[in-house]
């Protein structure tokens, strides 16, 4: 890895989480490259026992890979570091708190525990967390056989915890494990060419080498898609169990359930799904970054459009998830393919409906808007020419022509409310109002959502790319504004919306005077947010005969920030562990069992004074970590 910034934030996170000897080895494997055992112990100046220990624990936790090459009559294996695994570690905190608000403490339990382990098999994790199938009510503490407990308590029971492992497998959180997973990606694709290679020519026979590249090129993106997505069925790692059904609730199978794949024998007996418990499972960091995203978007169109609004959009994002396998596609797909993948992932209003949160609060949330009235004059036209809902009077901005049909489903509803019962009028009320406040998310300039047709009283998709785009140049903007002013951010505007220009026409354009802007480009240059272009007239290229164009290339400004951005997490991490260091005996010492709650009868008050000052710094600094880590996952990750 070439990242100079990078590999050494990486350094920093293994030498804080892991100590000093993992740090080493992943240090020089980031420097140099691929190496095999030899030359890393070499390298690293380690005993080679050390080195294979170290190793062993770092493919654990897939943050070193490895590949086997054949050279002459004996095998040869090379290690590789995963440095985007070992970034990912600075989510664990956020992807916990995450899996807890929806799967609580269990789901905490579980994902805390992977994130330690690296990879594990279930019925090993099971067992190696010490429950039984009878629920407890104590809290485990500490840690057992080796798995640490990271939660304020354990799953109540054995049963449980298998349950949530379960549902966390069906959602996507965990993943199964898969031999291409602890191996370099560039090694995988090679052999999967080779194979299909191989397979072409022997079903195909002759052709030129331009038909074949094309053959294996498409067969080659369909595998790495099948690969990077894993088993996408319902009951992928599942298995069926035949569970005892009350007598009281057997009942005579019906068409319906002989058909299903849950039935119900003469015996009592039902067949229920339940995790694996041989495979073997990890946390899937794509899963993670899918919600990171989400609640980004949230927060976007809250700045936008407020904070209902931004709810009703959250419940929409929600309802995508299990539809969206991956963050990121980084196969190449053809413009068609894209088109396809895009059209799955549609959700109508009344499926959103179904799913919707009943404890938000709905009513009154869009004003409403008086009879007769637009910009403060009368109106002589009714009010369905104004787009009012006449169910809450409020406005939803849609062309009559081109929602036709939903607006006669809205007058069907309005006439029918009378005759409906109250909690099926209020339904279909509130499924009125969550229109509307889609209506508004696909009016907005930015499109965050995207009308796709009638179906359920309208179907809605979200353009992720153009979004990711929007949301970057925002942040780009941000960035800009806070170094270099208002001067530089409209510099760097007028730069993307006119292409390349020269200093005098980007000073005419600016309304500024050449001279005041020369230093404000030179600082923008420097930080790698501009690029200038030489376009000499003459062939001596003289610098009095040569035309300089200033122009903005958003790509290679976005890879300088994120340099900029992995240095300075590396500096903040520095210093938070430089602080902790000044501290360090008193952190000691209040940790001890005996002092451990009586802090304030056993420390002096400059003691205390001391732990409390280390707190808030470590506090801010931490924030400031969670700051940088969210541009850098906007920059480089969305």
């Amino acid at each position: 890895m070439s990242q100079k910034n990078a590999a050494e934030l990486c350094v920093v996170v293994l030498k804080e989480i892991y100590g000093e000897v993992s740090a080493k080895v992943a240090s020089v494997l980031l420097e140099y490259g691929r190496l095999n055992l030899q030359t890393l112990v070499r390298y690293s100046k380690l005993p080679e026992k050390i080195v294979k220990q170290t190793l062993v624990v770092l493919i654990q936790l897939h943050l070193v890979v490895h590949f086997t090459h054949k050279e002459g009559h004996r095998d040869e294996v090379y290690y590789e570091c995963a440095w985007l695994q070992i970034y990912e570690l600075l989510h664990a905190g956020k992807m916990i708190a995450m899996v807890e608000g929806r799967f609580g403490s269990d789901g905490a339990y579980i994902i805390s525990n992977m994130m330690q382990m690296g990879h594990v098999r279930v019925s090993d994790f099971l067992a190696g967390s010490g429950l039984s199938n009878t629920p407890k009510d104590t809290p485990i503490n500490g840690s057992t056989n080796g798995i640490a407990d990271s939660s304020k308590s354990a799953p109540p029971s054995l049963a449980s915890l298998k349950k949530v492992m379960g549902d966390l497998l069906k959602s996507r959180y965990l993943i199964q494990v898969q031999g291409f997973h602890m191996h370099p990606e560039t090694d995988v694709i090679n052999d999967i060419r080779a194979k299909i290679t191989k397979q072409v020519k022997e079903s195909h026979g002759a052709m030129s080498d331009l038909k074949l590249k094309k053959l294996v090129d498409g067969q080659l993106k369909a595998k790495l898609r099948e690969m990077a997505v894993g088993d996408t069925s319902e009951n992928a790692g599942m298995k069926k169990r035949m569970a005892t059904v009350e007598a009281t609730t057997l009942k005579r199978p019906s068409k319906r359930a002989k058909l299903s794949t849950t039935f119900e024998d003469v015996s009592g007996k039902e067949a229920v799904w339940e995790i694996d418990e041989s495979i073997v499972v990890r946390v899937n960091h794509e899963k993670f970054l899918i919600l990171f995203r989400n609640k980004e978007l949230v927060a976007f169109s809250e700045r936008r459009l407020g904070k209902t609004t931004a709810q009703v959009y959250g419940q929409l994002l929600k309802g995508l998830e299990d539809k969206i396998l991956r963050c990121q596609d980084s196969i190449d797909t053809d413009e068609d393919d894209a088109i396809d993948a895009q059209k799955k992932f549609k959700l109508s209003t009344l499926e959103l409906s179904r799913t919707f949160d009943k404890d938000l609060e709905l009513d009154n949330s869009i004003a409403a808007v008086p009879k007769n009235i637009t910009n403060g004059k009368k109106r002589a036209h009714d009010d369905d020419d104004m787009g009012i809902n006449d169910r809450n009077g409020a406005v939803n901005g849609i062309d009559d022509e081109e929602d036709q049909d939903d607006d006669e489903d809205v007058d069907e509803w309005a006439q029918d409310e009378q005759e409906m019962n109250p909690e099926t009028a209020a339904k279909k009320r509130r499924m009125g109002i969550i229109k509307e406040h889609l209506d508004l998310l696909a009016q907005d300039s930015y499109h965050f959502v995207k009308s796709e047709g009638n179906r359920g009283l309208g179907e809605w998709s979200v353009d992720f790319g153009g979004l990711m785009k929007i949301l970057k140049q925002v942040e780009m903007e941000k960035i800009i504004e806070q170094r270099f002013g208002g001067v530089g951010l409209r510099l760097l505007r007028i730069l993307q919306e006119k292409g390349k220009l020269d200093e005098k026409q980007l000073a005419t354009i600016a309304l500024r005077k050449s001279t005041s802007i020369r230093s404000t480009l030179s600082s923008l240059q420097e930080a790698g947010h501009l690029e200038l272009q030489e376009v000499p007239k003459t062939a001596d290229r003289a610098a009095s005969r040569t035309i300089f164009l200033w122009y903005f290339d958003p790509d290679r400004a976005r890879l300088n920030v994120l340099h900029d951005l992995y240095k300075a997490l590396t500096r903040t991490l520095q210093r938070i562990a430089h602080e902790r260091s000044e501290v360090q005996p008193l952190l000691e010492k209040a940790e001890r069992t005996d002092i451990a709650g009586k802090e304030e009868h056993y420390l002096s008050k400059a003691e205390l004074r001391a732990i409390a000052r280390f707190r808030v710094v470590e506090e801010k600094l931490l924030g400031q970590v969670g700051r940088l880590d969210r541009q850098v996952m906007i920059f480089r990750d969305f």
